[in-house]
């Protein structure tokens, strides 16, 4: 088990799965899916499209590392509308991908590693963009589909379910080493 892989475990993740991360392909058509701006954050954040960054350099930062770590929270629900358990595994997911991210960087190996959450960025109530500069760019964390990820696709390479089931609800991000 690798160092990063180590740190992650120890943030409660219920499924990690490991792949290449040379096979990783950011996808112009899932930054096209931002750009319809369902979930109303497209031009909104500094960890969202446009601002950052575009498909072309998401692929040329990913064929710089060789291992991609999947990590999932994995949450049962009560019925097909517990949007409370969906909150709050989407703010677990983010709270322990952002302790891993600081853990990477306790040990040193920020420099060495790319972290993609899942939906934008959390850490300020409202974020600066785009008239002010990131008050965090350091601890900003894009998602894999601002990356032009397709989760589905990157759970599948790295063996783990995208889907864990019926009255679940599983929310991804990976860590490129």
């Amino acid at each position: 088990m690798s160092v990063i892989e180590d740190l992650a475990a120890q943030q409660g993740f219920e499924c990690m799965g490991t792949c290449s991360a040379k096979d990783l392909v950011a996808r112009d058509e899932v930054r096209s899916m931002c750009a319809a701006n369902l979930c109303q954050m497209y031009e909104h954040s500094w960890s969202c499209p446009p601002a950052c960054g575009d498909i072309a350099e998401f692929q040329q930062q990913m064929n710089e590392y060789e291992h991609c770590l999947v990590v999932q929270t994995v949450a049962e629900m009560e019925d097909e509308f517990d949007f409370e358990t969906m909150a709050e595994s989407g703010e677990r997911q983010k709270d322990r991908v952002q302790d891993l991210a600081e853990a990477i960087d306790a040990a040193g190996l920020s420099a060495e590693v790319m972290v993609l959450s899942a939906g934008t960025c959390t850490l300020c109530k409202e974020c600066t963009y785009p008239d002010a500069p990131c008050r965090f760019p350091d601890k900003r964390l894009v998602s894999m589909e601002a990356a032009g990820l397709v989760v589905s696709e990157v759970c599948t390479q790295a063996g783990i379910p995208y889907n864990h089931g019926p009255l679940t609800m599983t929310y991804s991000g990976c860590i490129l080493y």
